[in-house]
Parts: structure tokens; sequence; C-alpha cells
């Protein structure tokens, strides 16, 4: 019998790197095909009480005091933060939004000590139902954001019996309460996220009514913050030697192929 030696055939490395940097390709693509919604990091909800509420952490991105410009919210600053009638940054320009229907302004004031704050939180939109739901954009991709969400309506007695959650990708919040005239201030709610590829984020507003009223979302005030993490000049230095220290080992490999 003949027996035919064969030896392996490589392949060329011209062939072989276009394979892997198609391979690379084709996952980015369909990475930034599927990405979704960065999932919210959630705190507790907490209650009403001044203009140290405000969180000032890293970078103001953006603000939005809905409802009505009568009391000009665009000139009320709250512990150095200005809230936009109108919206500022991604609020400014929503890429999507449902669910709102209505605003009110001018009800009763959740009676901190700031008259500022005080003002800007008598005026919000709502949803004659029980959801609304918000999607913005313009953030980068891997930054790390803080949302900041409150909800306080002070038209009357009954609406203490509202509260709704907040949902962003698969996380869902502790149900905030909308306090009312006669049974105290409502509460706000921080969400920490690291902006997906899409640099785009939906929340999600669910509401929940009692026995004397209905379910009706809302929204008085929202703003973004990015509080990535900056590395000290140190560790920046590190980071550049590392890196010249490894181009300097591929060059020396290829020089040896």
């Amino acid at each position: 019998s003949l027996v035919i030696n064969q030896k392996s055939k490589k392949i060329p490395q011209p062939i072989m790197k276009t394979a892997i940097l198609s391979a690379s390709l084709l996952c980015v693509l369909t990475g930034a095909a599927t990405a979704q919604n960065a999932n919210i990091t959630w705190q507790n909800p907490t209650t009403v009480s001044g203009a140290s509420d405000v969180s000032t952490a890293g970078t103001l991105v953006g603000t939005w005091a809905p409802g009505d410009d009568a009391y000009n919210p665009d000139t009320l600053p709250v512990n150095g933060v200005t809230f936009n009638a109108y919206g500022s940054g991604p609020f400014n320009s929503f890429i999507n939004t449902s669910g709102i229907n209505d605003h009110y302004t001018g009800y009763n004031s959740p009676g901190t000590p700031d008259a500022n704050y005080n003002t800007i939180l008598q005026v919000a939109v709502y949803s004659s139902g029980a959801s609304i739901s918000l999607t913005w954009g313009g953030m980068t991709a891997g930054d790390t954001y803080l949302l900041q969400f409150w909800v306080q309506d002070g038209r009357n007695s009954v609406t203490a019996e509202r509260s709704e959650t907040l949902t962003g990708g698969a996380n869902t919040s502790a149900a905030l309460n909308y306090g009312s005239g006669a049974n105290g201030p409502g509460q706000f709610i921080l969400g920490s996220f690291i902006a997906d590829g899409t640099g785009t984020e939906t929340l999600t507003l669910n509401a929940f009514g009692g026995p004397d009223i209905s379910p009706s979302a809302q929204v008085n005030l929202l703003q973004l913050r990015d509080i990535t993490p900056v590395p000290e000049p140190s560790t920046v230095g590190l980071l550049a030697a590392g890196a010249a220290l490894a181009i300097v080992r591929i060059r020396r490999k290829f020089r040896l192929v």
C-alpha cells in the first residue's frame, strides 16, 4: 500500500490577520446591535428636606424642572444646581417620551427651608394613567452616571395615597411616596449606572393609587451627573509607562519573526 505523508499547511499571515479582524469587528457590531439600556442601581427613597438633597457629585450633565415656566425655574438654583423648565443637556431633547398628558403648577409647597427648592417642587408633568417612559441619549459609553429623581404632590391630602417605582434596565426601585399638602413632602431617589454602547437610557415610571385615588405617574425634577472616577496622576503615569513597555515588547517580537 502507498502511504502519502502530507505536511500541515500554514494559513498565510495576511489571511489569518484578516480573519481575526473580521471576527472582532463582527463581535463589536453584534454587541452594539443587541445592547440594552444599562441597569440602574437604586438607593433607597429619601423624604425631601432641604437644598442639600440636591447632589453635586461629579459633573452636571442635565436637569429638568417640568410643568410650567410660570415660576421661571431657570433662574432658581438649589444647592448650586439650576433646574431648567424645558430641560438642559439630554433632557432638552429626549429621544422618546410616552404617557405624559398634562402639567400642573402652583400647588402647596413642600415646606423646606429653601424658597427656590419649594418653588420648583410645586410644578410637575403627569400621566392620566399609571406609566410614563423617558428615553434620553448623548451619554459617553463606559462613563458612570448618577440619576436623581423627585416626586412631590401637594395638591390635596388624598395624593398621599399615591406612589411610584422607577425602572432602569432590569432594576426597579422601591416605591417613592408623593406626599401631599396635609401629609408632608414627597421623596427623591438616586440611581447610578454605566452607560452602554448606545449612549442612551430609558426610565420607566409605574404608579400606584389607593382606595380614594387612581394611579397617576408624575415627574417633578430630574438631574443627571457624570461621576466617572478620575485616575490619580500617579496612576495615569503608571498606565502610560506600562503601555509604552508593552509596545516595545510587541515591536521586538515582530522583529524576531
